[in-house]
């Protein structure tokens, strides 16, 4: 079964390119949106990824800018996890804990404002 979905999706991938373009648009967009967020809110982060993949990296004492693996490692993932864990918990976005954010032919732009705003929900309620 699993082998047959993963035809059925090349085969769509083939019939539709423009996929591609959609997805890694809004891979740009959350990452540019994320990282002005952030900057407007004074929480020092760097948000990498590349096409429809991002990942948020709360920098610390221990790295100030991502290079590598190691850099990313050095970041605070307690805060990683516990933003992850109130994306699910209160704003019904999903993330494994830690990992990757992607986006897929499923979503949209209004699927990165609702990132971006319940970013800025998670973090200006944690001020107060």
């Amino acid at each position: 079964m699993t082998m047959k979905a993963g035809y059925h999706t090349l085969k769509e991938l083939r019939r539709n390119p423009g996929i591609y373009d959609k997805i890694n648009s809004l891979g740009e967009t959350a990452r540019r949106e994320l990282s002005k967020l952030f900057v407007e809110l004074g929480i020092r982060v760097q948000v990498t990824g590349i096409g429809s993949l991002f990942m948020i990296h709360f920098l610390n004492e221990k790295t100030d800018s991502i290079e590598n693996a190691v850099d990313a490692a050095l970041c605070d993932r307690k805060l990683l996890i516990n933003y992850n864990m109130a994306l699910m918990a209160k704003h019904d976005i999903f993330f494994l804990p830690g990992k990757m954010g992607a986006f897929s032919n499923a979503n949209d732009k209004k699927d990165v404002t609702k990132l971006v705003e319940s970013t800025r929900r998670i973090f200006e309620q944690n001020k107060q």
